[in-house]
């Protein structure tokens, strides 16, 4: 009782101490928001004074505005320069000729970088790897090819996503060993003529994934309805709909695979048979054999170890792009190395001990995955200021500051605030999710005060575009009089 007797209290001196700065209370009265739930903080932290606050104390769906508390905790927890590490062991000789009488071992360490991005082509980090081998002095390989895929529990999705979103880029599963974002990347083309079906181009060229072509081409001038669905537990893609016959860009997508750890491996084959080596055994998952392998108790020599790029280049890829393959494999990785289980319940409860030290509780915050994907996140938006007023004390926090987005600029607000002189003095983070909209960061006012704020919209009727736009008016509104 004592506790809402104090919520109520709150929530009244909520509504009334800013009740008379009238202006900004416009933006709250806004007709865009009817019926909507709508929460705003935002705060001078250098002055620590609030300038507006609005339904700070209550809970909001947070969408990607959760990957604000992965991100901060990946640098405060495992550092900004951690790098994640794929292993690479052998378990016999190598001889004059090259063979190597054995297996070839590859411990997954969670990273998310084996891929094209921030490289010349998709396949240029497994071609590394082949180099590397060769350096070794290993031209075949007479036994298997074992994936450990065990740095990872085997929990590959988070509570509380969407079975209609597992299709899809953004809710691929999760591997300790994982390649190309765990996707396949789709360009889909019509065909010369109506009514045939569309050409789909798949890269990496693969078999790992079956396609079922359902596809059409349409008529000049029609909408396209192009769309595909993975089978669930396989790998099996339905393509269907179809794209215009004008549209000669075309559609470029990205599929989720199932067990990705197999997918890293079968194009890692293919990879070693172009360039040369070639391999007698078979693949083994000891995550999936009913025998696993216990290489561990054989007599092993590490060949190689494989280093991604720092933290803070993760961490920026995560704000930047809203990447939530990338936060949810920091998370289980945090779980990993300092909970010994990466597992989503151990890496989340991590999260909120971690949250606990810095006076953020499971009363301010409900923390499911590392993403903000689950319909089960939620935050208060004084949790969110209180994080970035936190981080803001921090030795981290120019990395920090300068990973998350500038409006017009970076892929996740790139069509926002474009030529917009006030983009340069924001740095943000945007969340969607179904009747979800979030907005949060630092703001550089024009008399210099650095403001933290919270935008948190759920239940709207509108387009979203009328939401994001009434956050970034919101933002321009707080820089220009403040």
């Amino acid at each position: 009782m004592k506790k809402l007797i104090l919520l109520a209290i709150f929530l009244l001196y909520d509504q009334l101490v800013f009740a008379d700065n009238a202006s900004i209370k416009k933006f709250i009265d806004d007709d865009k928001l009817n019926g909507a739930f709508v929460g705003v903080l935002v705060k001078d932290i250098l002055a620590d004074s609030v300038i507006y606050s609005h339904n700070s104390e209550l809970k909001f769906s947070t969408a990607s505005n959760l990957k604000l508390f992965t991100s901060a905790a990946a640098i405060e927890i495992l550092g900004p320069d951690y790098h994640f590490a794929t292993s690479f062991y052998v378990n016999g000789a190598i001889n004059k000729k090259g063979d190597l009488k054995g297996d070839l071992i590859i411990v997954g360490g969670g990273d998310p970088l084996i891929s094209g991005r921030f490289r010349e082509s998709i396949c240029e980090v497994l071609e590394l790897w082949v180099d590397s081998l060769a350096a070794k002095g290993i031209g075949k390989i007479k036994g298997d090819l074992v994936i450990d895929n065990t740095f990872f529990e085997s929990d590959v999705l988070a509570p509380g996503w969407s079975h209609d979103d597992l299709t899809y880029w953004y809710a691929c599963p999760i591997s300790a060993l994982s390649f190309n974002d765990n996707c396949v990347d789709l360009h889909v083309y019509p065909s010369t003529n109506i009514g045939e079906s569309c050409s789909i181009n798949i890269n990496p060229q693969t078999d790992y994934i079956k396609i079922i072509n359902n596809t059409t081409t349409f008529s000049k001038g029609l909408d396209n309805s192009f769309d595909f669905y993975r089978y669930p537990g396989t790998n099996t893609v339905e393509f269907f709909g179809g794209i215009a016959l004008d549209d000669t860009d075309g559609v470029i997508d990205y599929v989720s695979v199932e067990k990705p750890h197999l997918y890293c491996a079968s194009t890692f084959i293919n990879v070693m048979v172009e360039n040369g080596i070639n391999i007698k055994g078979r693949t083994i998952d000891i995550d999936l054999n009913d025998v696993p392998l216990k290489y561990e108790d054989k007599n092993l020599t590490e060949l190689f170890k494989w280093q991604s790029e720092p933290m803070s280049l993760i961490i920026s890829v995560i704000n930047k792009n809203s990447q939530n393959f990338f936060a949810e494999q920091t998370l289980k990785t945090i779980g990993a190395e300092i909970g010994g289980s990466g597992s989503f319940k151990v890496s989340t409860q991590i999260l909120r001990d971690w949250l606990g030290s810095i006076g953020i509780t499971v009363e301010d915050v409900s923390y499911n995955d590392g993403s903000g994907l689950s319909y089960m996140n939620l935050a208060k938006p004084s949790a969110i200021v209180k994080l970035l007023d936190y981080m803001h004390k921090t030795p981290h926090f120019d990395i920090y500051y300068e990973s998350l987005a500038i409006p017009g600029v970076d892929r996740s607000v790139r069509r926002r605030m474009a030529d917009n002189p006030l983009a340069e003095m924001m740095r943000t983070k945007t969340g969607s999710i179904a009747n979800t909209r979030t907005f949060a960061g630092y703001l550089t006012t024009r008399q210099g005060q650095l403001v933290a704020f919270s935008l948190m919209v759920n239940n709207y009727s509108v387009k979203d575009a009328e939401i994001d736009d009434w956050m970034d008016n919101f933002c321009g509104y707080i820089i220009n009089n403040y």
